[in-house]
């Protein structure tokens, strides 16, 4: 079953496989909320292809969405990450008010 999960990179460690396929995995931080408040659990991760390349691309302390599963490798708990959509270089939008509407002119 996929699951969803907002992001932070802690760790990455880019290869490529014996037939050429791009591989990365490392260590991630995701929040989770309880009756305490916010809590931060890091977990294992791997990709492959075209979705290391994206987790290369953005780096390590980046943020993103992550959709994948979570699979055991020698009974440790591994978020096999399918797709990655970094966030981190997003442009923000900042809402500003003004004490009078501004005037617009048209030609």
């Amino acid at each position: 079953m996929l699951s969803t999960m907002t992001v932070k990179i802690n760790t990455l460690v880019q290869t490529l496989t014996n037939g050429g396929v791009a591989f990365s995995n490392g260590v991630l931080e995701f929040y989770s909320y309880s009756k305490e408040g916010v809590i931060s659990t890091n977990l294992n991760y791997e990709a492959y292809g075209a979705t290391a390349v994206a987790l290369m691309g953005a780096g390590i302390n980046s943020n993103g969405v992550a959709v994948g599963y979570i699979d055991t490798v020698d009974k440790l708990p591994v978020f096999r990450i399918q797709f990655f959509i970094s966030t981190s270089n997003l442009p923000s939008a900042v809402a500003k008010t003004e004490k009078e509407p501004a005037n617009i002119a048209f030609e």
